[in-house]
């Protein structure tokens, strides 16, 4: 339970510091490590809890619950992958996860007018899509670095972890 909490709560405190288009990268970045090591349970948690502590921190509105919608689906997604803890793996993850969370916030900013005002037609929800475009490009960079920084502090401290334990054995 340890590493859910502190993935959950690093998540969520490094997605509150950065800025609308990639303020939710660190989460997504958790989502895909905690997909490999820890349970479904858990995954759900670092996901959902992430995403309510950035918005806690920043502020509560309508579209807080489009993000965790978005992110839903990307738990859903990756679940259903079942990730290995290898490179093609994570890669597959993320080439599947990121542009999920990105049309499903096209989608619900559309339904609800929460960032943009589209006119509510197929042409609007066209036109909503394509204006993530740009978000999906810049964000996707960030959600393979924080995937890469969040594996990367994981594995020290499992290493950590593991030397210690040999240690006490040794002793």
């Amino acid at each position: 339970m340890i590493p859910t909490v502190l993935l959950t709560l690093a998540c969520g405190l490094i997605a509150a510091q950065f800025n609308h288009a990639l303020g939710t990268t660190p989460v997504l970045g958790a989502v895909l490590c905690a997909s490999l090591f820890l349970s479904r349970k858990d995954l759900w948690i670092v996901g959902l809890g992430g995403m309510i502590l950035r918005d806690l921190i920043l502020g509560l509105s309508l579209f807080t619950f489009v993000r965790l919608g978005a992110m839903a689906l990307v738990i859903l997604a990756v679940t259903a992958l079942k990730l290995r803890p290898n490179f093609r793996s994570l890669l597959t993850g993320l080439l599947i996860a990121s542009p999920i969370f990105h049309l499903a916030l096209a989608a619900g900013d559309w339904a609800t007018g929460t960032c943009g005002q589209w006119a509510k037609t197929p042409q609007g929800f066209a036109a909503a899509i394509g204006s993530t475009v740009p978000y999906f490009q810049r964000s996707f960079i960030g959600d393979f670095l924080f995937t890469a920084l969040f594996l990367a502090a994981y594995s020290a401290v499992l290493s950590r972890t593991l030397v210690l334990r040999r240690q006490e054995q040794a002793g």
